[in-house]
């Protein structure tokens, strides 16, 4: 049978140590796929996204296009796989022509919204990790009140319904995250969610994840911790770090006065982590306009790449090793 091999990139996001921060795969010649290829791609690989490069749409003003797929499904925005593209295409050469700057804006057309990512070079302060930043603005948040099940909402995730706290209120983003706040950072990381019921629940909910979240933190450099769990829509019981998810979860903050600005403008430094000890570290600028909306940008590190390839069969549809 005729092979097809497929080059992909590994990286670790969120973080500049191996096997820490969130794990994203890229394929930088998407546009070479099926949609069927694609999903059977991202199961074979079997990181929490994928993120396929794929020339933008005419008249798109866009550079280029990305879709992500999670080992069950496609998803409609993805922080972490997005700043993994745009670290991969920055190394291998190959963002479009025009972008060799590293400071040049990244107009990025996707399943969600347009996105625009940026590359802040590595400083040469001492004691800094050598390692860029890649700054991706999100869509602005649209956050809306909820209504906290104490009771129900403990027997999900585990815990004890005094655990939870009542302020920040409980919010549901435009990706359909649920928000919610527990007391500190123990009873964080103490968390062990049915994760069954908890799938049931959000799908009743038509929810993408459960991110839960402390501004009680053991380091106060650390503005929020948070752990995410997405067991229904996306099949990840438990993410290592979440970007998407953090820019709303910044405006909620600020908007609840939680967060100190100057000159309307917040900079956060969030952290997410499982229990096993994975963990990433993100940065989050937020930026109130004059209508009131905010603006958010998320930033991250990324580790070096790890290049491999995949051998898929002629019709694209049985990965093989």
């Amino acid at each position: 049978m005729a092979m097809r091999e497929i080059e992909y990139c590994v990286v670790d996001v969120f973080t500049t140590r191996a096997f820490q921060g969130n794990s994203a795969a890229v394929v930088t010649d998407g546009g070479a796929l099926s949609d069927r290829a694609m999903a059977h791609v991202a199961a074979e690989i079997n990181v929490s996204e994928t993120a396929f490069v794929l020339p933008a749409t005419p008249f798109s003003q866009a550079d280029l296009r990305l879709r992500w797929f999670s080992p069950k499904c496609e998803v409609s925005m993805c922080g972490h796989a997005t700043i993994a593209a745009i670290q991969v295409l920055a190394e291998t050469g190959k963002l479009p022509a025009g972008l060799a700057t590293a400071e040049q804006p990244i107009v990025i057309e996707t399943k969600g919204g347009m996105l625009q990512a940026q590359i802040e070079p590595p400083t040469a302060a001492p004691l800094s990790e050598s390692r860029p930043i890649v700054w991706l603005d999100l869509v602005s948040p649209k956050l809306e009140k909820q209504s906290l099940e104490p009771e129900r909402l403990a027997g999900l995730l585990g815990t004890s319904p005094d655990a939870f706290a009542a302020e920040p209120a409980p919010v549901r983003t435009q990706d359909n995250d649920f928000i919610v706040f527990v007391k500190d950072v123990l009873r964080l990381n103490a968390l062990q969610p049915a994760f069954d019921p908890l799938a049931a629940w959000s799908n009743t909910q038509r929810l993408r994840g459960i991110c839960v979240s402390t501004t009680s933190t053991l380091a106060p450099a650390i503005t929020v911790q948070s752990r995410f769990f997405a067991p229904a829509a996306v099949g990840i019981r438990e993410d290592p770090v979440t970007g998407s998810v953090h820019g709303p979860l910044a405006a909620h903050l600020v908007e609840c006065g939680l967060v100190k600005t100057f000159d309307n403008l917040a900079a956060l430094t969030c952290v997410q982590a499982t229990p096993t000890g994975r963990a990433g570290l993100i940065r989050v600028l937020v930026q109130r306009q004059a209508d009131n909306h905010y603006e958010v940008r998320i930033g991250g590190q990324c580790t070096p790449l790890t290049r491999r390839v995949l051998r898929l069969g002629a019709d694209f549809s049985n990965p093989v090793s």
